[in-house]
């Protein structure tokens, strides 16, 4: 049996160390990857041991999307959506910056908007750049109108809903 592919993905971060996910490959299309992990239980203890997520990253988009599953597989309902440049694919490593703003989605599609302090003070200190903070901010309007309407991009849905 042969060792899935994995992905490399690099997103530097405000006021600290870059963050470095390495998740095995599930489907490579065009503008979008999709990865698989299982979750560190020491940062989301809500989930079971052994529990899964599937990594979205829309790789010219500003956002990424990680669809919570239980051990067998199943959909939690629970989603988070980071806000993110578009990456670049750096020497096999996939690169861009952690935007700080994201949404923490819960089954009913109820949501939360999270990092918004973080994202104030990037831009206040100049790390980033007003045009940035702009698209970040279009993207999350954009994610939050399609939560309120039930639904998260058609890929995600098709994806974890089948």
């Amino acid at each position: 049996m042969t060792r899935p592919e994995t992905i490399r993905l690099e997103l530097r971060r405000y006021n600290s160390e870059p963050l470095f996910v390495q998740n095995d490959l599930v489907a490579k299309l065009p503008g979008l990857l999709i990865t698989q992990f299982t979750l560190p239980q020491t940062t989301l203890p809500c989930f079971p041991e052994d529990s899964m997520a599937l990594r979205f990253d829309f790789v010219e988009e500003w956002y990424s999307i990680l669809a919570f599953l239980d051990r067998d597989g199943n959909p939690t309902g629970h989603y988070r959506v980071g806000m993110q440049t578009p990456l670049q694919n750096d020497e096999g490593v996939w690169t861009g910056d952690d935007l700080l703003l994201g949404l923490e989605v819960l089954p009913d599609f109820h949501y939360v908007v999270t990092g918004e302090d973080d994202f104030l003070t990037a831009v206040e200190d100049g790390w980033m750049k007003v045009f940035t903070a702009a698209k970040a901010r279009e993207s999350l309007r954009g994610l939050c109108a399609m939560v309120d309407g039930g639904s998260l991009p058609q890929e995600v849905m098709d994806a974890v809903h089948g």
